[in-house]
């Protein structure tokens, strides 16, 4: 197989290596989609011998995403473009236009994300009724969760990735209901500095500032919630007419 066109995208100083695949046709199911992203990886692992690489797929038409493996298209578009000069690139940046960004859809993915970081705490059995229901059940798991009183994320006392993950999640939401788009650590770290503790995993820190934005992520996503057409997760291409931002 000829490997196709890649970018790799993120922050410059990623642990991991998170990069997209340019294809011309999506596989259609999620297995179809796991091994291919699986045999692209490991056609280029030599490249990268001291990363783990996290790899997408995507198909572009005109400069811009049509449609992605995981996350939402409009996300994943506008960080390839923004962060394409944080990389010594093997190819020119495959993407020449801004999607508009569906900041519904953002909360609403952050929203199940932040749970799913959570679902192995003491609040495990609430998160799972909530990830099975609607939006409603995961704002009310939401505000019942305590950051400061979790005593365990499941095998590791302290995961550091998952308050990282919280963290970066926090502060990309947050900072698109206010209008900004934010696609790195650093970037998060200077908007929102009592963020960079968790962001820098850094071990042994308590969980005070990081609880204060997720109550702010709480408050934003219920006033999001009384006006939003559709509650549920859906592909960015099925809801939004392809508009490119200027």
């Amino acid at each position: 197989m000829k490997l196709p066109i890649y970018q790799i995208f993120g922050s410059e100083n990623s642990l991991d290596l998170d990069l997209v695949f340019f294809i011309e046709e999506m596989p259609e199911t999620i297995a179809e989609k796991l091994a291919l992203s699986k045999e692209l990886s490991q056609s280029i692992i030599s490249f990268f011998p001291e990363k783990e690489i996290n790899a997408n797929l995507a198909v572009q038409r005109n400069g811009h995403l049509v449609e992605v493996y995981k996350g939402t298209t409009d996300e994943l578009n506008n960080a390839l473009f923004y962060t394409y000069q944080n990389h010594h690139q093997k190819f020119d940046n495959q993407i020449t236009k801004l999607l508009v960004r569906d900041v519904d859809l953002k909360f609403l993915r952050s929203a199940r994300m932040i749970l799913s970081f959570l679902s192995k705490t003491e609040y495990r059995s609430i998160i799972k009724w909530a990830l099975k229901g609607d939006l409603d059940e995961k704002i009310k798991a939401l505000e019942r969760i305590d950051l400061k009183q979790i005593d365990s994320f499941g095998k590791d006392k302290n995961d550091l990735n998952s308050i990282k993950s919280i963290a970066f999640q926090l502060g990309q939401a947050i900072s698109l209901h206010e209008g900004k788009e934010l696609y790195t650590k650093n970037e998060i770290a200077n908007a929102f500095p009592d963020l960079i503790k968790y962001l820098s995993r850094k071990e042994n820190t308590d969980f005070e500032n990081l609880q204060k934005r997720l109550f702010s992520f709480i408050i934003i996503l219920k006033d999001r919630n009384s006006r939003m057409k559709n509650k549920s997760e859906y592909k960015y291409e099925d809801e939004n007419k392809i508009c490119c931002a200027e």
